[in-house]
């Protein structure tokens, strides 16, 4: 998805001058000082090195890799081994979009490349080159909701429509190489699924990065296959890669921006909070103070919405269910 100008890494600074830039020529002045005292709340929650993502990050992979040697030495049926690394991959997730905004490292500067370490890393157990999905990232958040600039606008809809955009999306991970080169075989895509395709092809970077990425897996499947080990590389490794995928189309995509119509700084997400939801979410129920604050460390959102809630239920973010401030029950 091509845009005229480079995104900055760093959004937070071009998202506070968006807000103040949205409001009316006479209320720029008291939007200004809103957004700096949002932003001085949300400093004291951001900063330092990220420990707890690291050890997080590091306890799973132990689990993935012991799942894989136990499903491979058939110490655990293979069945059971997809479960689990299909759980566990999606827990990767979280790392990768933490280190996507430079929020593990904090303010720090020495040892920064750990952090991408950690980034391309998980980019084994999700299925997701991680260099493309920080620039896709970015725009998403640039973005928010722009049918034709947001990368991930094409979950939006009915819940009920999402099996098919799962089914699009496997087989877009799947067949990318085909469906790069040889555009007579997108017909087989769901129509939002062309269009993201169709609107990415002028992102050369982004595109031979996902490429190069696919062609590695792919020949590593393949060699796999050839040498006996097809069954357990797809239970332990491929299969928990695309399904996981799926989930976080539903958990991340999808939810937070339900129903993904409006653009504007304080109703482009939601606060969407339900019994289990901050396990399940792992803090992005408070979506909409990750898109206010992109540095906020994910396991602190809730606190900084706790703080801010009576403040920015007036402004128009939608705080659903069970949430602090919540004005109606989540919408589905």
């Amino acid at each position: 998805m091509s845009i005229d100008t480079p995104l900055p890494e760093d959004l937070e600074a071009t998202l506070t001058d968006r807000a103040i830039i949205e409001a009316p020529s006479g209320a720029q002045e008291v939007r200004t000082d809103q957004v700096r005292a949002e932003n001085a709340v949300a400093a004291e929650y951001w900063g330092p090195v990220q420990v707890r993502i690291i050890a997080t990050f590091m306890v799973f992979s132990a689990a993935y890799v012991t799942v894989i040697v136990l499903g491979a030495r058939g110490s655990l049926p293979l069945w059971s081994c997809l479960l689990l690394n299909t759980i566990i991959a999606s827990t990767f997730y979280m790392p990768m979009h933490e280190a996507t905004h430079r929020n593990i490292w904090g303010r720090a500067t020495k040892g920064r490349r750990i952090e991408d370490v950690i980034g391309y890393l998980c980019s084994i157990p999700t299925g997701m080159e991680f260099s493309s999905h920080r620039a896709g990232h970015m725009r998403h958040h640039a973005f928010t909701n722009d049918p034709d600039r947001d990368p991930d606008h094409f979950t939006e809809g009915r819940l009920r429509e999402l099996p098919v955009k799962f089914y699009g999306m496997t087989m877009l991970s799947t067949f990318l190489l085909f469906f790069a080169l040889i555009p007579p075989t997108r017909v087989l895509l769901p129509s939002a699924l062309k269009a993201k395709l169709l609107s990415r092809d002028g992102d050369k970077a982004e595109g031979k990065a996902q490429l190069r990425y696919w062609l590695v897996s792919t020949i590593v499947l393949v060699a796999l296959i050839a040498t006996g080990h097809g069954l357990a590389a797809l239970t332990l490794w491929w299969l928990p890669a695309r399904l996981q995928l799926c989930w976080l189309m539903f958990i991340f995509a999808w939810y937070p921006h339900h129903p993904a119509k409006e653009t504007s700084r304080y109703r482009h997400t939601r606060v969407a909070v339900f019994p289990g939801s901050g396990l399940l979410i792992r803090g992005h129920d408070y979506h909409a103070i990750h898109h206010l604050y992109p540095r906020v460390p994910h396991y602190r959102l809730k606190k900084v919405w706790n703080e801010l809630a009576a403040d920015l239920v007036p402004r128009g973010v939608r705080a659903e269910g069970r949430a602090k401030g919540a004005t109606t029950s989540v919408v589905w």
